[in-house]
Parts: C-alpha cells; structure tokens; sequence
C-alpha cells in the first residue's frame, strides 16, 4: 500500500519479496520505496519553498526588502522540514509495522495489541 509495488511485481524475484524489499532499504532509503503518490503534498510544499528562495534571489539582485523575502522564506523553510520529518517519521513508524505483521512465520508476526502500542 505504501510503496505502490504488488508482492506480484516483476521486480521480486531471486528471494527478493516486498517483505525484504522494505527492511532492507529501511531507514535510510525510506524515500526512495515510498509510493511518490504519498509524497505529492510534500513536493508540492517544497515546490513552494523553491520559488520563495527564487524570489528571495531576484530580491538581492534588484531591490532592498530582500531581509524581509528571506525572514519569511526562512520560517517557510523550517515549516516544511519539519512537516517533512514528521512525515517521514509516520512512513518510518508504518513501513516498521508492516515488516513486523508480515514476518513469515505467524508466530514470529506482532499481535494487533502490540501494533497499536508502537510509537
């Protein structure tokens, strides 16, 4: 659900399944499995950001409010980093969960009381 890829995917083969897939590319290459679909709002609000630090650029080529462009880029920037590490907090958080309840032996899989004391 959260990487956009089927357990059918051509991509698993050779021992490979979804399952691994996500635990080894976990935390560092969390990004990089995420379905981009789930990370639209984010690319939106850095597409944002962009054109501020565009703006503010533009500014201290032509003009002398360029202080106040980047104040405000400035809040606008640490706005979106921490949306972004909360989201990926959430990602990090779900995809864990996802590899403890589809562990390949039953016995080994968490119970629904555990997932829903995970932090």
């Amino acid at each position: 659900m959260f990487t956009g890829r089927r357990p059918t995917n051509d991509m698993f083969r050779d021992g490979l399944n979804l399952h691994n897939f996500v635990k080894m590319a976990l935390p560092k290459r969390l990004v990089q499995i995420v379905d981009p679909l789930l990370l639209l709002r984010e690319a939106i609000e850095m597409g944002a950001a962009t054109t501020k630090i565009m703006a503010k650029e533009e500014a201290d080529n032509n003009d002398d409010n360029a202080n106040e462009i980047e104040v405000e880029e400035a809040d606008n920037n640490e706005e979106f980093m921490q949306i972004d590490a909360n989201m990926q907090k959430f990602l990090l958080s779900i995809f864990n969960i996802g590899i403890l309840c589809s562990m390949e032996s039953p016995k080994e899989r968490i119970s629904m009381e555990e997932v829903i004391k995970e932090p």
